[in-house]
């Protein structure tokens, strides 16, 4: 009989335990949603009013090379060379240095709670 009782007391036990697990998980995986979500948002917030003043200042910029060259096709065309200009060298760049930076960082932050949450159980 005593047999009967510790087995079904270890089944519990390891029921409990699961149950436990399944939560820590649930836990795990809604702080991790909860804080992409927020890094998200206020990336989008930031790249929106970056875009604003990015858009802002080029036209600033447009027709101050307007004035430098007396001409406003010619101004903003000078500016169109140079936003040419800049994207392909921030695509080598990407290609090179922060793609790889990129994915590091998401490899970090998906791994990173998992290894915390380890050292604390």
């Amino acid at each position: 009989m005593e047999k009967d009782g510790f087995f079904v007391q270890v089944k519990d036990m390891v029921e409990e335990y699961v149950d436990d697990r399944m939560l820590l998980l649930r836990l795990q995986a809604t702080e991790k949603a909860a804080k992409a979500s927020s890094t998200l948002f206020l990336g989008v917030v930031i790249a929106f009013i970056s875009l604003i003043l990015f858009m802002i200042v080029s036209f600033i910029a447009g027709y101050y090379l307007s004035q430098m060259v007396d001409s406003y096709p010619a101004g903003f065309a000078i500016l169109a060379g140079i936003y040419i200009l800049l994207l392909f060298i921030l695509v080598f760049i990407h290609k090179k240095y922060t793609g790889k930076m990129i994915i590091d960082s998401i490899i970090k932050f998906s791994f990173d709670t998992k290894e915390k949450w380890s050292n604390e159980v």
